[in-house]
């Protein structure tokens, strides 16, 4: 169960890192690393599901969620830094 933890914290120290980095460019679209991310995570989960045993699936649904959590936490952190 650690493991999330770490993912998540991960993801919103790289997020918000990306985040940051883009809108100090003054580039508009600063939410691209979220959606990369999410959707890249989405289709891991996606093709798990249909391809591993039940637990296994189970962890990679987990790992979605995380990863979806601490991508959107990091944006929102961007935002506030800015």
């Amino acid at each position: 169960m650690q493991i999330f933890i770490y993912i998540a914290l991960a993801t919103i120290i790289i997020v918000t890192i990306s985040s940051t980095i883009l809108r100090r460019k003054n580039y508009r679209k600063y939410g691209i690393p979220t959606a990369f991310l999410i959707g890249i995570s989405f289709v891991i989960a996606v093709v798990s599901f249909f391809t591993l045993d039940g637990w296994e699936s189970m962890g990679f649904f987990f790992m979605f969620i995380c990863i979806t959590i601490g991508s959107l936490i990091g944006t929102g952190i961007s935002m506030l830094l800015n």
